[in-house]
């Protein structure tokens, strides 16, 4: 119970939710106005360095500049949908009494963030070209994409659950 005692706190999930929104509409911004929006999904889930280096010698220098430019704020992205992830997890748990096993959940919610930050380190260079595209690089940076999306997908569609299961209690108890 502890963890969800830390971090189960509505004000902070509402925190870095707020910053994440504001940090990836950044992160958006950036990239739309490359038009480079597309390519950035395109890159995270191209398993091969023949078709990474494909894609890469098909875009414009515009679009490789906005993709460049998205880790100016990717960098540091990851800690606000970790916060996010792990604040709105705990406080969902706490308000639906739910302890023990499923304080895993909490823990569990910074393995996007981890993922993002590997994927990062490994398509950074190769985006600015610094490093060759090798078919090792590109599977682990695009596994590391793919556990991340599902991840998020995942406790996106917990916290749906979780946040409909306590409204309903609340409901029901003002009922009784």
């Amino acid at each position: 119970m502890t963890l969800q005692n830390w971090f189960g706190r509505g004000w902070l999930a509402l925190a870095f939710a707020t910053i994440y929104i504001i940090s990836q509409a950044t992160i958006a911004s950036t990239l739309h106005s490359a038009n480079a929006s597309h390519l950035l999904f395109a890159f995270q889930f191209t398993y091969d360095a023949a078709s990474f280096r494909e894609l890469l010698a098909s875009i414009s220098a515009v679009q490789q500049a906005g993709l460049q430019a998205h880790f100016t704020y990717d960098h540091i992205h990851p800690l606000w949908y970790g916060g996010l992830i792990v604040t709105l997890t705990a406080w969902l748990l706490k308000k639906n009494d739910l302890g023990g096993r499923w304080n895993l959940l909490i823990i569990f919610g910074v393995i996007p963030s981890l993922m993002d930050v590997i994927e990062n380190s490994i398509h950074e260079p190769l985006l600015f070209e610094t490093a060759i595209p090798t078919d090792p690089a590109v599977t682990i940076a695009a596994i590391c994409a793919t556990i991340k999306w599902s991840m998020a997908l995942g406790y996106l569609l917990m916290a749906i659950t979780l946040g409909i299961r306590a409204a309903v209690q609340a409901k029901n108890e003002k009922t009784s």
